[in-house]
């Protein structure tokens, strides 16, 4: 294959931080596969984070990503008939990685026939399975660079094996960075990260029945604009604002505890946090947590579990009927938080 020279990361915050993994793990591996002038283009707020974890790549925001060279390969979250065009015809690789999962998602809406037909097409080109019922349940970056893994020579059972290198690696130059930091170490014992896009969010009445029987020394912090900080505020929970990234990543490395909802920061918590405790809920572990993190996972499956994203802008309910997602309304899920938060209190670091 011709080294790439352009990779593109058109996916959530999460997703970002997710795909650097896979792409620090084919490096692992010994991989020879990007150009000397190769650019990772990514998400305006995710960027600085790329900067930091890749430091011998160059890095730049999705913003300025036209025109960009070829060969590309792009991670996008649908996919179009010039992409599969682009797939059979050029040396780019278009990779919708989610959407095979998604299909098995309570919620997700149907594909129609050219959408099925876009998906077999590029399914058949990258020799991937074509039964999408028999999509196992796997960590979102093996999805990402199968196809290229595969081209390189690699099985995903070794772009696996790089995964535990690569967090490793990952973690020691995130925690590099937050040494060079200069922020005041106003930081709680426990740091909650309550908010999320979706339904998978942290209700306020959750957080502070936890605080309650747990006894904690404690703050939620949020986006400077997030809306939903005014809620949490009047049910009189301590909340604070990151306003940088480096502030989030200084707040996460320096709590004892970081309790965090399936958002972009229990990604960041699962690299960089002392304690992470990760009070999971709209998806299954198995595709957000990485194999190497160890985090504590607070999980409880819903009969509408995983579910399609639904976003809380302009809406009111997920694709459930529900304003929460449910495992908020169950006492054995507070329970089984209470305790984990408990018990990551005790336990040294």
């Amino acid at each position: 294959m011709k080294p790439l020279r352009t990779i593109r990361i058109h996916a959530g915050q999460g997703d970002v931080l997710m795909a650097l993994h896979g792409l620090q793990a084919l490096v692992e591996l010994g991989a020879d596969f990007l150009t000397s002038d190769a650019c990772v283009y990514t998400r305006t707020d995710t960027e600085p984070l790329a900067r930091i974890l890749l430091p011998g790549v160059r890095t730049a925001s999705l913003t300025q990503s036209g025109g960009a060279a070829h060969p590309r390969y792009v991670l996008v979250q649908h996919l179009s008939w010039t992409t599969v065009l682009r797939n059979w015809l050029t040396t780019d690789y278009y990779v919708n990685f989610p959407e095979r999962r998604l299909l098995g998602s309570y919620g997700y809406p149907r594909p129609g026939l050219g959408r099925r037909a876009q998906m077999f097409l590029t399914d058949l080109k990258f020799r991937a399975g074509l039964d999408w019922r028999r999509e196992a349940p796997t960590y979102y970056a093996l999805r990402m660079w199968a196809p290229l893994a595969r081209t390189l020579g690699f099985s995903e059972i070794d772009l696996g094996r790089g995964l535990y290198i690569a967090y490793d690696r990952l973690r020691t130059r995130l925690t590099a960075h937050v040494k060079t930091l200069k922020f005041a170490d106003d930081v709680p014992h426990v740091a909650f990260f309550p908010s999320g896009r979706g339904f998978q969010f942290l209700p306020p009445a959750f957080i502070r029945t936890l605080v309650e029987r747990a006894r904690l020394d404690y703050a939620c912090y949020f986006g400077p604009n997030d809306t939903s900080l005014a809620e949490y505020r009047a049910a009189g929970l301590e909340c604070r604002i990151t306003g940088t990234m480096d502030t989030l990543l200084h707040v996460v490395a320096k709590a004892t505890i970081t309790a965090t909802s399936d958002s972009f920061v229990s990604h960041v918590a699962q690299l960089l946090a002392r304690k992470h405790v990760a009070l999971m809920s709209h998806d299954i572990p198995v595709h957000t947590v990485h194999p190497a993190a160890p985090s504590h996972i607070v999980y409880a499956p819903q009969p509408c579990s995983p579910c399609f994203y639904t976003i809380r802008d302009g809406n009111n309910r997920c694709a459930a009927g529900r304003a929460t997602c449910g495992v908020f309304d169950m006492a054995s899920y507070l329970d089984t938080a209470a305790a984990a938060l408990a018990d990551a209190q005790k336990t040294p670091h």
